[in-house]
């Protein structure tokens, strides 16, 4: 029992010793792997198994980002070509669409008029409307005709020998204005269509139709006003009573036309 017991005291006592050398001997060894693992923390990177995989998604994310931020900025400077469907196709011009031809010079087809045909028709449009706007006023609502007559050298507004007609719708109210424009007096007188040309003043063939000093005329610049009435119908010459003037050729046709609607002054129709 004694020797058994002192056997168990020693067994227990070598392994008490062999306890502590072996705790003596592992603490240096443990000391230097501790500093070494504390000099390298800070430049120790998480691993997958260290981190939340919330942060594992934002790590990424920020790795990827960083990684195309060089790739994105100079595909943004670089403009790149559109993709063409059919490299071989030329692109279409663009074609705008011609007039018809038009060789026989018709206007119907264009609706344009042909300035050769028109321009002589708008010549005489133009100046038959000059001359009616210049010597000729009608108002249709009064049926009254102002014309100025102008007495020239030896002729009325530039005609002579009947070459101009003054036309009046019939029962016209008409206003003469003379003046004359001439060196030499002349004068003016309402006086019959038919029969030969006098060769000085006579009666007017409708009252109050003539000017003043109708045989001896009124100087340059002298000027007089006739007012009268005309019948429905007539034919009358408008004379200068002047001695030899009339007869020389100083005259113009006033014919009262029942189809008149309006009056008109131009040259004499044949």
């Amino acid at each position: 029992m004694l020797s058994t017991c002192r056997v168990q005291a020693l067994f227990l006592t070598g392994l008490l010793a062999s306890g502590t050398t072996m705790a003596c001997s592992k603490t240096p060894d443990r000391t230097p792997a501790t500093e070494s693992a504390a000099s390298a923390e800070p430049a120790a990177t998480p691993t997958d198994s260290t981190m939340r995989p919330d942060e594992k998604q934002d790590t990424t994310s920020a790795d990827s980002t960083a990684a195309r931020t060089p790739v994105a900025a100079q595909a943004a400077k670089i403009k790149l070509p559109k993709p063409s469907i059919d490299p071989g196709r030329k692109p279409a011009r663009e074609t705008r669409p011609r007039p018809a031809a038009n060789p026989a010079g018709d206007s119907s087809a264009t609706g344009q008029a042909d300035p050769a045909k028109t321009a002589p028709a708008a010549a005489t449009a133009s100046a038959s409307a000059g001359t009616q706007s210049q010597w000729l006023k009608y108002d249709a609502a009064s049926n009254t005709a102002t014309f100025e007559l102008i007495a020239g050298p030896f002729n009325f507004n530039g005609y002579t020998s009947g070459a101009a007609t003054l036309t009046l719708p019939p029962k016209a109210n008409v206003v003469l204005n003379f003046v004359n424009k001439d060196g030499t007096p002349h004068s003016a007188e309402v006086i019959p269509g038919d029969g030969p040309i006098p060769n000085a003043a006579v009666d007017p063939a409708i009252p109050r139709a003539y000017t003043n000093k109708v045989l001896e005329g009124l100087p340059q610049e002298g000027s007089d006003v006739m007012r009268f009435s005309v019948p429905e119908t007539g034919t009358y010459r408008i004379f200068c009573g002047v001695p030899g003037h009339g007869l020389g050729g100083m005259w113009i046709w006033m014919k009262v036309d029942p189809a008149a609607k309006a009056a008109s002054f131009g040259p004499t129709k044949s």
